[in-house]
């Protein structure tokens, strides 16, 4: 069936949603494609200069090791081990939590079992440590009581629709799978509300307009952006930092690729061969001098070349010239300097590296890296441990943004208000402590 989500605007329900919730009779689904009347891109908030900024960036991003190093850091970090349900009690010395099992839920258990929330989860924090913004999209029951559902819309694939003209609000986010070449067909439309506004507003305006399934983008608070908040670890990206670290594999490939590899440069003086082979030499043929000259080149390779030509010697008479009077060496070799052994660059990459980490927040002892000039180059236990803590502390601030989409449904479905959701973490410690060198720490 359709069900109209907003002023001109249709969804056709798909059969995800019909197929988990096929239980509830004349049901909503989540957003599907439907055409939009306009030209270009002009109905989008453009994200980028090209409105293709997600793709430039991960094309940069794919290429990084550190970057994409860096990002699984922090994501595995914000996640910890997975959304755990806790409940809020008071206790003589203050407010403490108490993990409880999702079991006792039954209503919560069938939620994220249905909803495969942990998966769902995991890919809004990657979205959010990735461009600091995400797109959850709702699905609510008939009467709009409930939120039967909840998934991840991808928010590289995801745009602001332009503000109303009316009311200078953005109604929509507009996703679609491929903006490079747009087909408008294929868009999806989703109502959205700004995270701040409260639950019994967005239910009250759902119902007005008949909406049953809506976006709330949780999102990083606003600077001086306008729509698309600016994800401060992106600055190497920006500042050139990313280009020079990628430079330098390139530059070091074509090096070696187009550098000559000989490793030694054997003079031979004619007068040699004369000597050996006497006045025979002057009856042979350039082929067979040429010959000659290679044999025995191959020979002093055969006894310089490798470990078996380690401290031993070569015998190379000298001869004198017969106007000169000048000593002339019947055999000279040289040692061919070779650059690309001299770690030229190296340093700037590492240099590089840390300059995209640092604003990550993400220690480099963390990726088996250490400080350029520092003494320990991959850090001690000591070191990951401390920095993993200190990473750790600066979580809660970006789970109150990801975590106020479990409120959001608490609240919504009249959930016990007592319960919060956590994504507690790995607490790292010395084994004389804890057997297993960790515990679990609630953040």
């Amino acid at each position: 069936m359709k069900s109209k989500i907003s002023d001109g605007i249709w969804a056709v329900g798909n059969n995800r949603a019909a197929v988990i919730l096929s239980a509830v009779k004349g049901m909503a689904t989540h957003s599907q494609p439907k055409q939009v009347k306009s030209n270009g891109d002009s109905d989008v908030c453009a994200w980028g200069d090209n409105n293709l900024y997600p793709i430039d960036f991960e094309k940069k991003l794919k290429k990084s090791g550190t970057a994409i190093g860096g990002l699984e850091v922090l994501t595995s970090a914000h996640y910890g081990t997975g959304f755990s349900l806790f409940e809020e009690i008071e206790t003589d010395s203050g407010t403490d939590y108490k993990k409880v099992r999702l079991t006792k839920y039954p209503e919560i258990h069938d939620f994220f079992r249905r909803t495969k929330y942990n998966l769902f989860n995991l890919g809004i924090i990657k979205d959010f440590e990735s461009y600091r913004w995400t797109t959850p999209e709702f699905l609510l029951s008939p009467d709009y009581s409930k939120i039967i559902s909840v998934k991840r819309q991808p928010v590289a694939k995801s745009r602001f629709q332009v503000p109303n003209e009316k009311t200078g609000l953005i109604d929509n986010i507009v996703i679609n799978n491929n903006w490079e070449s747009r087909k408008k067909e294929n868009d999806i439309i989703i109502p959205a509300f700004d995270q701040m506004f409260s639950v019994e507003e967005i239910k009250e305006e759902c119902k007005r307009r008949k909406i049953h399934n809506f976006t709330i983008p949780s999102m990083d608070i606003l600077s001086i952006e306008n729509v698309y908040p600016s994800v401060g670890w992106h600055s190497s990206f920006k500042n050139g930092w990313l280009d020079v670290v990628l430079a330098i594999p390139e530059f070091k490939k074509f090096m070696f690729e187009n550098q000559l590899n000989f490793k030694y440069l054997i003079h031979l003086a004619d007068d040699y061969f004369a000597h050996i082979y006497q006045d025979a030499w002057i009856d042979f043929t350039d082929e067979e001098k040429e010959v000659k000259r290679r044999e025995l080149v191959d020979k002093i390779d055969a006894k310089i070349a490798g470990n078996k030509g380690a401290g031993t010697s070569i015998m190379s008479p000298f001869f004198r010239d017969k106007s000169s009077g000048e000593l002339i060496k019947g055999i000279q070799i040289e040692t061919i300097k070779q650059d690309q052994s001299n770690g030229d660059f190296l340093l700037d990459a590492s240099a590089g590296n840390s300059e995209i980490l640092f604003p990550m927040g993400v220690d480099p002892c963390l990726l088996g890296a250490g400080i350029p000039g520092g003494k320990n180059l991959s850090g001690s236990g000591s070191d990951k441990r401390e920095a993993y803590t200190i990473l750790c502390s600066r979580l809660p601030a970006k789970h109150a943004v990801t975590l106020e989409i479990f409120l959001t449904i608490r609240d919504w479905n009249g959930w016990d208000p007592n319960l919060i959701g956590k994504f507690p973490n790995i607490q790292l410690t010395t084994l004389d402590k804890n057997p297993t060198g960790q515990t679990s720490v609630p953040l």
